[in-house]
């Protein structure tokens, strides 16, 4: 699911831009939803560092508050790479800034007329769920991980295994070329991943893609970068019948 955010600081504009955003989502029947609308952009940031979702920001650049919109738009790329930002202002002038802040604003659009402003937010939304979809395929999908203020996005081709961490809710994440210990648990990793991920033992959960071999007799899974993962005997039955099928 894409999660929706708007910052906007007249209060007018921002009931009117939440009401077309939200018809359109509707009427598409988008898999998105407005997380936060509102005229302060701290609002925004501590909502943003909470979520697990991709975000769509809609951002009025002038927000007459001590972060401007291009402020805000960089503070957001640190925690959200790959979001969809774009931005709805008055200041048709300000656009090159976009480009001095590097915030790799999608699109920008003009506060001139109300019927424009609509089809140009109904534009930019049909081009975000063109690409959310491509990004959200089986090839490029991607997990996140919440550290501290930073959010990091591993592509699940990457991951080779989850592993129980022997710190207290703690779990660590095997990649191609990291590994990341962070809070949470398995039972909740789990729903986050597609059929490609298998739970082959209580302590962690294997990439089907990445093994290099199983040893069934020793109950132990080889991975393709040599790391071991264990294979419980009542997981073997299962992990069996799916590592045929994938082989």
């Amino acid at each position: 699911m894409l999660d929706v955010y708007i910052c906007e600081d007249n209060e007018a504009q921002l009931k009117l831009f939440q009401e077309y955003i939200e018809n359109i989502i509707m009427i598409e029947e988008f898999d998105m939803q407005i997380t936060v609308s509102s005229n302060n952009p701290y609002t925004i940031i501590e909502q943003a560092k909470q979520s697990q979702n991709l975000g769509l920001y809609f951002l009025d650049i002038d927000l007459k508050t001590s972060m401007n919109g291009l402020q805000l738009a960089q503070e957001i790329r640190k925690l959200e790479p790959r979001c969809f930002i774009i931005f709805i202002t008055s200041h048709s002038e300000m656009s090159f800034l976009t480009f001095q802040y590097k915030v790799e604003a999608l699109d920008f659009i003009i506060k001139d007329n109300p019927f424009k402003i609509r089809e140009k937010i109904h534009e930019c939304i049909l081009n975000v769920n063109e690409k959310y979809s491509s990004l959200n395929n089986n090839v490029n999908k991607i997990f996140t991980i919440s550290l501290g203020d930073k959010k990091l996005h591993i592509e699940f081709d990457d991951i080779l295994f989850f592993e129980t961490s022997t710190n207290i809710h703690k779990v660590i994440l095997h990649a191609k070329n990291r590994i990341i210990e962070f809070s949470s648990q398995l039972k909740q990793i789990q729903p986050q991943l597609d059929d490609r991920f298998y739970r082959c033992h209580r302590s962690y959960i294997v990439n089907k893609n990445n093994i290099k071999e199983i040893d069934f007799t020793s109950c132990i899974i080889h991975m393709t970068n040599g790391e071991d993962c264990l294979l419980s005997v009542r997981m073997k039955k299962g992990l069996r019948q799916k590592y045929s099928r994938t082989s």
